[in-house]
């Protein structure tokens, strides 16, 4: 029912509340007449219908009204709640319980329909002295600016979140380590393009970032494969920041063009 409602509307709900009350009196009002009548009770069916008509108009509109009022104010906080629970305020993206979760899903798919994916895991450089020179609120401006490059590079399959802090994860569906390293490489390219102005001061950051690719025969859960593109992640910044890693056994090292 209150699915219902809410694709109605407040306005056109009332309407069909109000109708459907008036049509309801009126037949019920019929049927009491008729009922009367067998029994040789002769009713004013005119001014009985009046009544059946005045009532309905008159109380449905505003009870109607405030209650479906209540109705889609706890709708819309339900909605906000569960954006909250689900997304990350600052960034947009994914928060980590839900990244967890829907990552956990994507796998088991994955696993089931036997294909592979690649995980990215990206942490802004030198993301602390950006906050100690340029004061707190720099820092959310740029983790902001940074969520609004990742929707703008992500595909609808991807899934990307933020796990804590400064750091993000993506899980790519379908992806070989290739395809990653292109997005990797679009991310960079985006970021290196981005200046955030603050305060008369122009900000500028770098990500280092690990790329971890799943052949469809090993896919497990997604703790592990998140490990991987961390440890690389790590050797993306041991090798200078700003480029991207790929996980190997032994790392090569391969800067961001």
């Amino acid at each position: 029912m209150r699915q219902i409602i809410v694709k109605l509307g407040h306005i056109q709900s009332v309407i069909a509340i109000t109708v459907f009350s008036w049509l309801t009196s009126v037949a019920v009002t019929l049927f009491v007449v008729y009922w009367y009548a067998r029994f040789g009770i002769n009713l004013n069916i005119v001014s009985h219908l009046t009544i059946a008509t005045l009532v309905p108009i008159l109380l449905a509109p505003p009870i109607s009204w405030y209650i479906i009022g209540l109705l889609l104010k706890i709708d819309q906080l339900e909605v906000v709640m569960r954006k909250a629970a689900t997304f990350d305020s600052l960034t947009g993206l994914l928060n980590r319980g839900a990244f967890m979760e829907q990552g956990n899903y994507a796998f088991h798919l994955a696993k089931r329909e036997r294909f592979g994916f690649s995980v990215l895991i990206v942490d802004l450089d030198h993301f602390k002295s950006i906050n100690d020179e340029f004061e707190h609120a720099s820092g959310d401006k740029v983790l902001e600016t940074f969520g609004k490059i990742v929707v703008k590079i992500a595909r609808k399959s991807d899934l990307a979140g933020r796990l804590g802090g400064e750091e993000f994860a993506f899980l790519l569906p379908n992806t070989s380590a290739k395809q990653a390293w292109d997005i990797s490489e679009r991310l960079h390219e985006a970021i290196k393009k981005t200046a955030i102005e603050h305060d008369g001061s122009v900000i500028r950051f770098t990500v280092s970032i690990g790329i971890v690719a799943i052949p469809k025969d090993r896919v497990e859960n997604i703790e592990k494969p998140l490990s991987m593109a961390d440890k690389a992640m790590y050797q993306a910044k041991k090798n200078g920041r700003n480029q991207s890693a790929i996980y190997k056994k032994r790392y090569k090292k391969l800067e961001a063009g």
